[in-house]
């Protein structure tokens, strides 16, 4: 025999309770033991003492109670996971009984090694058999749904083809209850964006069939760099529990963050543009607002990368808009020839987000600007201010 800590005293409180006789009058003047001669209760579904909670009966687990001197007057109690509220069942002739553990209470142990113990009530003592350290195995990684990003298109999340936010969803997990809690993070590379979309949440009946989401603003998705890693990470409580460390960890995907990048290279006939004149391309509109503003191919002045095949040219001085079909976050184009440069940026109401004058020595360069994402770029204003042409031209712009 073995002394018995205060929980399991507890247990044995409540067994003598839940049999509603006077015996439980008795039991307050008793100590309850541990006997060898009452060994552990064994679990049908769990060989070898290990559960896998997915095995077992939909309606739950099957606990066999088995003692040499059982009697038809014994009252026996169950104690699975702490929980003691078991219906009392009487001895069998057989020496057997079977308690049935409802897969609720399995759910509340997924993950965990618990203790199963009964006990027996007597006119003249409790008696508590010997511990079962049942092991109940998480859920198999591959029977846990994998969260998605609603708008990725398998393990890329191209920014361009959605607006707004991305929806994270998990779908319905085995043995999902209402009460389980569930934490769901999205984060960058090291020293990246870290999301909490869903902390301790609790999972609601309508979730149970439907399975739980969270929204990743689209000001946080912008935050990430082209070509960056975005991961998912999900752990539920099946316990009910607010502690995510005892979660079990769902698997987490990763995806990569592209933002199309559209191109406009001015591949069209040579065209001579009045000031006011306005002609449209794929990505953009120009506009010419003063001086000479021509299509060109740039012929002995290519210089890949930066000028290539037809261009911009803009005599001197020159002043040239470009308005953009859809905002970008970041512009890129290439320049010759021309030494002195205003370039400014507006956003959507026109107002000037930036405004850059370059007196570069060097006769090429790329001009680059990349705004805030809650202000992006509409428009770019360039003008030219010395004696000779200037070719812009290859202009990427990061939606």
């Amino acid at each position: 025999m073995s002394a018995l800590t205060e929980a399991q005293k507890k247990a044995c409180d409540a067994f003598a309770s839940a049999t509603k006789s006077a015996l439980s009058t008795v039991l307050n003047s008793l100590a309850p033991t541990q006997n060898a001669d009452y060994p552990k209760p064994h679990v049908q579904e769990a060989p070898s003492d290990s559960l896998d909670p997915l095995l077992g009966n939909p309606s739950g687990v099957h606990v066999e109670v088995v003692y040499p001197s059982m009697r038809l007057s014994d009252f026996i109690g169950l104690s699975f996971n702490g929980n003691d509220t078991f219906e009392v069942k009487n001895g069998s002739l057989f020496g057997k009984v079977t308690f049935l553990v409802p897969v609720a209470d399995v759910t509340l142990a997924v993950g965990k090694t618990i203790q199963v113990i009964y006990a027996v009530v007597r006119p003249d003592g409790v008696i508590l058999s010997e511990i079962l350290n049942l092991i109940v195995q998480p859920i198999a990684a591959d029977k846990l749904p994998t969260p998605q990003i609603t708008q990725a298109s398998e393990d890329v999340l191209d920014l361009t083809t959605f607006d707004g936010g991305g929806d994270v969803t998990v779908e319905a997990w085995p043995l999902i209850a209402v009460g389980q809690t569930v934490w769901l993070t999205v984060s960058g590379p090291s020293g990246g964006p870290t999301m909490e979309l869903l902390k301790a949440y609790v999972v609601t009946a309508a979730d149970v069939s439907k399975g739980v989401r969270g929204t990743i603003a689209r000001a946080e998705l912008e935050k990430f760099t082209v070509g960056s890693e975005l991961r998912v990470w999900v752990t539920v409580g099946f316990d009910r529990g607010g502690d995510e460390g005892e979660a079990i960890k769902f698997p987490n995907p990763v995806y990569t963050i592209e933002d199309f990048i559209l191109f406009e290279a001015f591949n069209a006939a040579n065209q001579d543009l009045l000031v006011g004149q306005s002609i449209g391309f794929p990505t953009m509109v120009l506009t010419a607002r003063a001086g000479n503003v021509f299509i060109r191919d740039a012929g002995f002045f290519t210089l890949p990368p930066w000028i290539t095949g037809s261009a911009i040219t803009l005599g001197s001085p020159s002043s040239v808009l470009l308005t953009l079909n859809k905002p970008a976050r970041k512009v890129r184009f290439g320049a010759f020839k021309s030494l002195i440069y205003t370039v400014s940026y507006f956003d959507e109401g026109g107002s000037l987000i930036w405004s850059h004058v370059s007196q570069q020595l060097e006769s090429r360069i790329w001009f680059e600007y990349a705004s805030s994402p809650d202000r992006k770029i509409k428009s770019i204003s360039v003008v030219t201010g010395d004696n000779s042409s200037t070719f812009i031209d290859n202009f990427s712009m990061t939606q």
